[in-house]
C-alpha cells in the first residue's frame, strides 16, 4: 500500500548523491498525455515477454517482484501486464511515489492477471520487503541509473536479501559494450537531455563479466546471459515517434516485423555489442 508516510521513509533513507525519488516525481509530473515511444515500448515489452518466458522455467511462479514501475506508468504496452498470467502474485515497485501512483492507475484498467497488482514505494538500495518473501524478481534497465557503481552492488545485495533461497532474478542492465551506450556515458546528461537524446538521467552500468562477478560475490549463481534489443535505439524511437503521428497501420507493422528481425543479432557472436542492454539470469544461493 503506498501511504505518505512510507514515502517518506524511503526518502529521507535516499541518498543525497543520487538522482532519487524527488528527482523521478518530477519526471513522472512531466508524462501527462499520450505516450510518445508506444510503438518502441510496445517492442520491448515482447522482446521482455520472450525473455522470461525462455529463463522463468516451467510453471507457475508464486510470488514475483518487478522493479521500476516508469514503463507501467505511461505506457499501455507495460512489462508487468504479462507476469500476471504466470504468477500466483505479482508486486511491482519504484522509487518514486507519483510513478507509483501513475502506474496504479494505468494497472487498474489493463490488469488481468490473478488478484490485484501490488504496488509498494521502495528504494532499490533499501527494499522495503522482508527478507527471503519472492520467488522471482525480474528487474529490467533499473540499477543503471545511479551515478555510483556502489549502488548497483548495494542494490544486488538487496535483492538477494529479499530473494528466497533457490529464487530466480532475470535482471537487465544497459550494455557498456554498445557503442552509442558508450558514447552517451561520455557526453554530459544536460546535453543529451537537451536535445532529446535521453528523456531521464542515465547512470553507471556493468558489463558482462563485471555483471556477474558483482552477482557472484553477492550470493548469486549465473546460470545463463545474453544481449537483448539489438536495434540501432535512437533510429527505431525516432522513427516510431514519427509514425505513431502521422503512420498508418501497415507501415507501423512493418515497423515492428523490422525490430523483431534485429533481434536474430542475439543468435551472433556479436551480440554484446549490438545488444543495448545484458541480461542475466541468476539463481538466489542457500546462505551458509
Amino acid at each position: 500500500m503506498v501511504t505518505p508516510e512510507h514515502y517518506e521513509a524511503v526518502k529521507n533513507r535516499t541518498r543525497t548523491k543520487t538522482v532519487g525519488s524527488r528527482y523521478w516525481d518530477l519526471i513522472a509530473s512531466g508524462l501527462k498525455g499520450e505516450d510518445r515511444d508506444d510503438l518502441w515500448r510496445a517492442h520491448q515489452k515482447e522482446v521482455y515477454r520472450a525473455l522470461n518466458a525462455r529463463w522463468r522455467g516451467e510453471g507457475r511462479r508464486g510470488r514475483t517482484l518487478k522493479t521500476d514501475l516508469y514503463d507501467e506508468a505511461v505506457s499501455r504496452h507495460d512489462v508487468v501486464s504479462f507476469l500476471g498470467s504466470e504468477c500466483d502474485c505479482v508486486v511491482g515497485t519504484d522509487v518514486s511515489l507519483e510513478v507509483a501512483r501513475a502506474a496504479r492507475q494505468r494497472t487498474a484498467r489493463t490488469w488481468r492477471g490473478r488478484g490485484r497488482l501490488q504496488i509498494a514505494v521502495s528504494d532499490a538500495r533499501h527494499q522495503a520487503f522482508k527478507s527471503r518473501v519472492f520467488d522471482q524478481i525480474l528487474s529490467n534497465s533499473t540499477l543503471d541509473h545511479f551515478p555510483d557503481r556502489a549502488d548497483i552492488l548495494a542494490s544486488l545485495e538487496e535483492l538477494r536479501r529479499i530473494l528466497k533461497p533457490g529464487g530466480t532474478l532475470i535482471l537487465t542492465l544497459d550494455n557498456p559494450w554498445n557503442p552509442v551506450v558508450w558514447v552517451r556515458n561520455r557526453l554530459p546528461y544536460r546535453f543529451l537531455k537537451r536535445f532529446g537524446v535521453i528523456p531521464y538521467y542515465m547512470g553507471a552500468t556493468l558489463s558482462r563479466p563485471e555483471l556477474t562477478r558483482a552477482l557472484e560475490s553477492s550470493g548469486f549463481r549465473v546460470c545463463d546471459s545474453t544481449a537483448v534489443v539489438h536495434s540501432p535505439r535512437i533510429l527505431a524511437v525516432l522513427t516510431a515517434r514519427l509514425l505513431a503521428r502521422r503512420g498508418g497501420d501497415g507501415i507501423r507493422s512493418c515497423f515492428q516485423r523490422l525490430l523483431r528481425a534485429f533481434e536474430r543479432l542475439e543468435g551472433f557472436p556479436t551480440k554484446y555489442v549490438t545488444g543495448y542492454y545484458v541480461a542475466v539470469r541468476a539463481v538466489r544461493t542457500a546462505d551458509p
